[in-house]
């Protein structure tokens, strides 16, 4: 069995520079949601602090996740990039666990509605090949083309 933890848990560092600051994934998700300048920004997520969301722009727009377009006259717009439009599953992802293991009785502050059919609907991971549902019970992890085995203990790095 290969030593897959090395190559998932590289992934996931470079991962969580980029997302694993409490702020970050707020602004995403409202961007998502619409919200593209930053007042509403700073008004919608709680930041009271220009420092904070100028800092934490920045480096979504450094990572390549937002545009910054300034429109003149003081009116500045922040979009989602292509990569930005990417992290779609993980933000509904992550509301979807929420509203399943932190929401009361009263139910999820927000339901997503499918535009095309115009039905609630509730995101559900599967298989892109045969459409099932996938289950981590029944996926496995192999080496990808990316995949670098690890140096053992008597190779080194020229």
């Amino acid at each position: 069995m290969l030593p897959l933890g090395v190559g998932i848990r590289a992934v996931a560092v470079q991962i969580n520079g980029v997302l694993g600051d409490r702020w970050t994934i707020l602004l995403i998700a409202e961007a998502f949601f619409g919200v593209h300048r930053f007042s509403d920004f700073a008004r919608d997520i709680g930041i009271t602090n220009r420092n904070l969301l100028t800092s934490r722009l920045r480096m979504l727009i450094d990572a390549g996740i937002l545009t910054r377009t300034d429109h003149g006259g003081g009116r500045v717009d922040y979009r989602l990039t292509a990569a930005g439009r990417d992290l779609y599953p993980i933000v509904i992802a992550m509301m979807v666990w929420g509203d399943n293991h932190l929401i009361g009785p009263e139910g999820p502050p927000v339901v997503l509605e499918h535009r095309p059919c115009g039905h609630a609907t509730s995101p559900v991971l599967v298989c892109d090949h045969c459409r099932e549902p996938l289950d981590p019970r029944d996926v496995d992890a192999t080496a990808g083309p990316g995949f670098q085995q690890p140096l053992g203990a008597d190779e080194q790095v020229s």
